[in-house]
């Protein structure tokens, strides 16, 4: 019944018009051609969203005079207002504007009909000419997240709507680009779909995801007023294990008549017949440990299954020589190494440990000229089954034959002093072509240390030492880049850079307890004393965070310097070995670099410290700096009283959650599944200069249970990306509340 009124009024107004006024595109007695408004359809409107709307018409004398014919039939007046939406008004050059407002009457959307009325400029008879128009006024633009299907390194993603909707149509979809908005799946790209079968157009990700993880991204959605609305999306994509791999482990048995025994492997695994995230394990491993019978050349078979939604797997493998089997929980990256840690079914658990699984791409040592330094960082223990480690280089020729090098270690606290140990007169034999495993022996001040080793990729290897009287040692071997090799002290920085590292560390305490540490070393050209650790702004030059048994200190020094020696064993030339004195130190570390702020670390301390040293990079840091996906888990572990751990994490935009997904093994048993969303903040003192983050639990004051520090690396843990390191100096409880915690544990988490 309203529409018939609103057509009889129309009607009525143009009959008037056109008896009156000689309108409807009449033409007076020798006037111009004939007046006419343009047939078109005025642009929609939203609520809330300034619009502004030109009417046009042709013919007649100009200037035109427009006006709104009210809904009662009657004309308008000049100016006068009429039935338009709530909010816009007309003036008399046809500017329809204003700002649509919300109207108790009607529901959105809604469109609005009324009657245009144009009066030209001619005398003493005016043309005039009238035309029905409407304006459909939408509600808010809304643009609501979907879940997102998951997607798998290496394949095709399936195309996946995503729909914003109101507003006034089309729209056009982009990816927000800001600090906090996040970012789509390596690979992965946005693109906008145009409408069809009548429905708004769309937009779909598509692409073939290259990085393994969880990732958070903002879409914006702009319509066709510039009305604009934001959605954040997750996709998870996982990844899949696939060829051969180089596999290094570090575990303890507590069923060994000793009580707890450290063990290690080193091997080769080869995951194939792939069906939907499930295959086999084929392989080799070779195992030593402190009192045990090393293993060598061991075949094994078994099986993996990992998650189609997430980057949990499990691998298990039996051993041919004795038919034990070996069962882990595994993340799987596809930019860093893998992550898995040893879940024995057996209650209570007897074994556990944790280790990597590097991507095998290589199974020869390739060194492009006529010889190359490798640097290596090891630990393990004495033949005592005391804590052992150490690090050093040496030259290979590209006919495997070893020109000279050095070595510092420190057993059970008693160190090589500041001067290392001379490697000469040693060798490596022909890896094999398939698995990559080798044979070398280095003479170390003249005595032979025997080792299993597997080529990880052309430029990392992996090994195992196999002396059964001498330390059982587990070691990482990299080859050198130029920037490790320079001598002097500059070398450390390049002048006019300020460069940072992240050091990761670990020890057992001399009443041995474990002992875990995280913090930054920053370097300069030297100032006029020769220090190059230094900073200038007033900050500490070398800082870490360590939890010994649960006491939480800090090692602070203002001041430092490094100096690269100048000779290298045998041999008369610069290898990155760095010697460090840090002003106030008891005990200074040794360096091996294999990069610019890039090295393996070995103390001098009664704790036996070793770790890494990799580069940092993105300072200033803010919350929004930890934004992204990461994948890792407990390194090194350094007793069987520590809980291992393998993590899926994700910090959402805008910054200040980390949601984690663990599995846990150790000796209080098995976890799988258990999630955690808790708050990060970026430390007050050392947060924006060293990258320092507090996990926390939600109670004021917040009270830290993890410390992270975000590094950036070209090789090694963090597989090319930005990664972070950690160390968990707390326990959450279920009630929240926030406990010491006695065994503390380096975490890396590569993206």
């Amino acid at each position: 019944m309203q529409g018939h009124r609103r057509f009889l009024s129309m009607a009525v107004a143009l009959l008037t018009c056109a008896i009156l006024m000689g309108c409807s595109g009449k033409v007076p007695q020798n006037g111009p051609g004939p007046l006419n408004i343009a047939q078109f359809t005025l642009q929609g409107g939203a609520v809330n969203v300034t619009y502004r709307q030109l009417l046009v018409a042709s013919g007649g004398l100009q200037p035109y005079t427009w006006c709104i014919v009210e809904g009662d039939g009657q004309i308008c007046d000049d100016g006068s207002l009429g039935a338009l939406p709530p909010g816009l008004t007309t003036d008399i050059n046809g500017v329809i504007s204003g700002t649509p407002g919300t109207d108790p009457r009607n529901s959105f959307p809604h469109t609005y009909n009324f009657t245009v009325k144009v009066t030209d400029a001619q005398s003493p008879t005016k043309a005039v000419d009238m035309a029905a128009k409407s304006i459909t006024i939408n509600p808010d633009l809304t643009f609501t997240a979907n879940p997102l299907p998951s997607g798998t390194v290496g394949l095709n993603y399936s195309n996946t709507s995503i729909q914003a909707s109101n507003g006034v149509a089309p729209y056009l979809y982009t990816v927000a680009t800001c600090d906090t908005c996040g970012s789509l799946p390596d690979g992965l790209t946005l693109m906008t779909v145009p409408p069809m079968n009548g429905m708004p157009n769309s937009a779909i990700v598509i692409g073939t995801p290259t990085t393994a993880g969880v990732f958070t991204f903002t879409v914006q959605a702009t319509d066709s007023v510039n009305e604009t609305a934001t959605a954040t999306f997750t996709i998870t994509v996982v990844g899949r294990l696939q060829g051969p791999y180089a596999l290094t482990f570090n575990g303890f048995d507590t069923s060994q008549p000793t009580g707890s025994q450290a063990f290690y492997l080193v091997g080769s695994l080869t995951a194939a017949n792939d069906m939907n995230g499930s295959g086999t394990i084929s392989g080799v491993i070779d195992q030593n440990g402190p009192g045990a019978t090393i293993s060598t050349a061991v075949q094994v078979t078994g099986t993996y299954s990992i998650g189609m939604t997430s980057n949990f797997g499990t691998i298990s493998f039996t051993r041919a020589d004795n038919n034990a089997t070996y069962q882990f929980t595994i993340v799987v990256s596809s930019t860093a190494d893998s992550k898995l840690i040893l879940v024995d079914p057996n209650s209570p658990a007897q074994k556990w440990g944790s280790g990597l699984l590097k991507k095998q791409t290589a199974t020869n040592i390739s060194i492009s000229s006529s010889s190359a330094n490798y640097v290596f960082g090891l630990f393990g223990n004495d033949a005592a089954g005391q804590r052992y480690a150490g690090a050093g280089v040496f030259a290979l020729t590209n006919s495997l034959a070893v020109l000279g090098g050095e070595e510092d270690v420190n057993d059970n606290g008693t160190a090589s002093s500041m001067q290392p140990i001379a490697i000469s007169g040693s060798s490596f034999g022909t890896p094999d072509p398939t698995t990559g495993r080798g044979t070398a022996t280095l003479m170390v001040g003249g005595s032979p240390f025997n080792y299993i080793y597997y080529v990880a990729t052309a430029t990392e290897l992996v090994a195992i030492e196999n002396d059964p009287s001498g330390p059982m040692t587990v070691v990482d071997i990299l080859q050198q880049g130029s920037a490790g090799i320079t001598g002097g002290a500059p070398a450390l920085c390049k002048p006019g850079d300020t460069c940072q590292g992240v050091l990761e560390l670990n020890a057992i305490s001399s009443g041995g307890a474990p002992e875990a540490q995280v913090g930054v070393v920053s370097f300069a050209p030297p100032d006029q004393m020769g220090h190059n650790i230094i900073r200038s702004d007033g900050l500490p030059a070398y800082y870490t965070d360590q939890s010994t048994g649960g006491t939480l200190t800090s090692n602070s020094y203002p001041i430092g310097t490094g100096s690269i020696d100048a000779t290298c064993g045998p041999l008369a030339t610069p290898c990155g070995r760095v010697t460090v004195t840090l002003q106030g130190a008891t005990y200074n570390p040794v360096w091996y670099l294999t990069s610019e702020t890039q090295a393996f670390v070995v103390g001098t301390d009664p704790d036996v410290t070793q770790g890494t040293l990799q580069p940092q990079t993105g300072t200033p840091f803010t919350v929004a700096s930890l934004l992204g996906s990461y994948l890792g888990g407990t390194t090194t572990p350094v007793s069987s009283s520590i809980t291992n751990q393998v993590d899926v994490v994700v910090t959402p935009p805008p910054g200040g959650v980390w949601s984690i997904t663990f599995d846990t093994s150790g000796p209080t048993g098995n976890l799988n599944g258990v999630q955690l969303m808790q708050p990060y903040v970026l430390d007050p003192t050392y947060g924006a200069a060293f990258g320092k983050f507090e996990v926390t639990n939600s109670t004021q004051p917040p009270q830290a249970f993890e410390i992270l520090y975000l590094a950036g690396g070209t090789v090694g843990a963090t597989g090319n990306k930005a990664g972070v390191v950690g160390v968990n100096v707390g326990v959450l409880n279920s009630d929240g509340t926030v406990t010491p915690d006695p065994n503390p544990r380096l975490s890396n988490y590569g993206r």
